[in-house]
């Protein structure tokens, strides 16, 4: 408690508990002497037995978590006269054990289609291969029958279960396409997650669509606990129901839209209350502010200062969790915090491997046009899962501010192997046409979007201005003003008004939107640096103030 009162959390490690608090010599070896863990188990069997008996009215709770020796101090929920939420503690999420027990059946196709078939049998093998190395994971045979749950010989001594999670899934083609589906199901048989990849596919791309398909599945399924990858701790049937509901969040706040984002915070905001120990779920409600902070909102400030408190939750459930610091990296950047927020990158990329963590901090460089780094992490988060739609978006405005045109067309005719463009991807892909000169390419793209998103200004604008870049001025400026784009009452940031300005050859009004935007603290606003959007004014003092003012 001491050290934790003084902030000295990072000293409460099992080796120096042990040598400080119970006298062992500095040749103390925790793997031989377990001194520590068990002593942490009978403190938290300890206090779990007071706050059920004596202290169940105390104000202050102090309890310590599975796989941890930080005592954590809250303040008891006083919910008198509202009705009340059942919330799960740590306790129920997580027990001591070594990890999850993961089987893998044969993803099976029909035995008349051989593409199938052989695509069946590839991204089993790489799946088992990418299985057996994820931290956290202990795959406990090749193979498991579902009848294998009603069977006694799945059984260990004492009647535990072989394996915990069972993954399986189907391969069909047709037309020179393939459909896989994955299910993640649990050994009891409830079944948690299932996701269809559809991707484009001939003989010489087989082998790469085995180890995308597999990839991505795992970027998406694997343990993010730290205490579950660092083998101290595994999941309780009820944590694998919260697992169910945050991975349907998380498919939502993976398409990208102002739509499904909203959908997956309210989802993530009610899970919270649920189950407030679980961390994935406070960084679910960061992430998902982050993103609508970064597409126009007008209350950006706000919602970067509602994600920071989200993290800084995140983080204090699980300081070890790579998704938390990253996380909180791409926070400290939209507070222009550009030093702190580079170490929390590099932090969370220290403590593992995630694509996500990899795609943010590639963000975080290619802001600064460090364009060489940002593309190898950007590599390295398209290997671990190609067919993210926030990857797509993500490279699509890395292509458009580092001017990489040849590799941007390769990328465009191999990235549609992964399914189609998501739209925030589509528009961005219109600018490169732009810069392309390739003007009739970019209006059929932008012209595809308008048909699909209806009255949302979001996009909207981003239309007229392809419009405008694209000398269709009359269309942009009719659509500017049906749609109130550039009216004080619109529901876009000052930042998204100032790029729409600026394509409307209004390069005044820009920059007193770029102001605006710089006054509010706008979470856009340091693109400017690096967008080409802004090539024209960058000799403007306003314009090189505010950069100054932001870097």
């Amino acid at each position: 408690m001491e050290q934790t009162v003084h902030g000295h959390e990072d000293n409460l490690k099992e080796y120096t508990i042990g040598t400080e608090a119970y006298g062992r010599r500095t040749d103390f070896d925790p793997g031989q002497d377990t001194i520590v863990r068990t002593e942490a188990r009978r403190l938290r069997s300890k206090l779990k037995e007071y706050y059920e008996t004596e202290g169940k009215s105390d104000d202050v709770v102090i309890f310590m978590r599975t796989g941890s020796y930080v005592p954590a101090i809250r303040w008891r929920a006083s919910l008198d006269g509202q009705s009340q939420v059942s919330t799960r503690t740590a306790n129920e999420l997580w027990v001591e054990g070594d990890g999850v027990r993961v089987a893998l059946t044969a993803f099976q196709a029909h035995a008349n289609d051989p593409i199938a078939s052989a695509c069946a049998f590839g991204i089993t093998d790489d799946l088992l291969h990418r299985l057996v190395q994820a931290p956290g994971i202990k795959v406990v045979s090749e193979t498991a029958s579902r009848s294998s749950r009603k069977n006694s010989d799945s059984l260990k001594e004492g009647g535990e279960l072989e394996a915990q999670i069972i993954l399986d899934g189907t391969v069909r083609s047709e037309h020179n396409r393939l459909r896989v589906s994955a299910r993640v199901s649990t050994t009891p048989g409830l079944l948690l997650w299932s996701q269809r990849f559809d991707a484009a596919t001939d003989e010489d791309s087989l082998l790469k669509l085995h180890d995308a398909v597999a990839a991505a599945l795992l970027s998406r399924i694997a343990p993010r606990a730290s205490i579950v990858r660092r083998y101290l701790g595994t999941p309780t049937q009820t944590l694998y129901q919260f697992f169910s509901k945050a991975l349907a969040a998380e498919s939502l706040l993976e398409e990208g839209t102002v739509v499904t984002i909203s959908d997956s915070l309210k989802r993530f905001e009610e899970l919270v209350l649920e189950a407030p120990e679980y961390g994935r779920l406070h960084c679910g409600v960061a992430q998902c502010y982050m993103a609508l902070a970064q597409r126009g909102a007008r209350s950006s400030k706000e919602f970067v200062s509602r994600a920071s408190e989200a993290c800084k939750r995140a983080i204090a459930i699980d300081s070890n969790a790579i998704d938390a610091h990253s996380t909180f990296g791409c926070i400290l950047a939209q507070e222009w915090n550009w030093k702190a927020a580079e170490e929390s990158f590099r932090k969370a990329l220290r403590l593992g491997d995630q694509h996500a963590a990899h795609r943010q901090f590639a963000q975080f460089l290619l802001l600064h046009s460090r364009f060489d780094e940002s593309w190898k992490h950007f590599q390295i988060a398209e290997g671990m899962d190609p067919f993210s739609a926030r990857q797509k978006s993500s490279i699509a405005r890395f292509f458009y501010y580092s001017r990489w045109h040849r590799e941007a067309k390769e990328y465009y005719a191999r990235v549609m192997q992964y399914g189609p463009l998501p739209i925030e991807a589509t528009l961005i892909r219109a600018f490169t046409e732009i810069q392309m000169g390739e003007l009739k390419n970019a209006v059929a793209l932008a012209q595809g979007v308008r048909r699909r998103v209806g009255t949302v200004q979001l996009y909207l604008a981003t239309v007229a201005e392809i419009f405008a870049l694209s000398n269709e001025v009359d269309q942009a400026r009719s659509l500017a003003v049906s749609s109130g784009l550039l009216a004080e009452q619109a529901s876009l940031s000052y930042f998204r008004k100032a790029c729409l300005a600026l394509a409307l050859n209004e390069p005044a009004k820009s920059l007193e939107f770029l102001s605006e935007s710089f006054m509010r603290k706008e979470a856009e606003l340091p693109w400017i640096a690096a967008d080409p959007r802004f090539d024209r004014i960058r000799g403007d003092a306003t314009y090189q103030s505010i950069v100054r003012a932001v870097f």
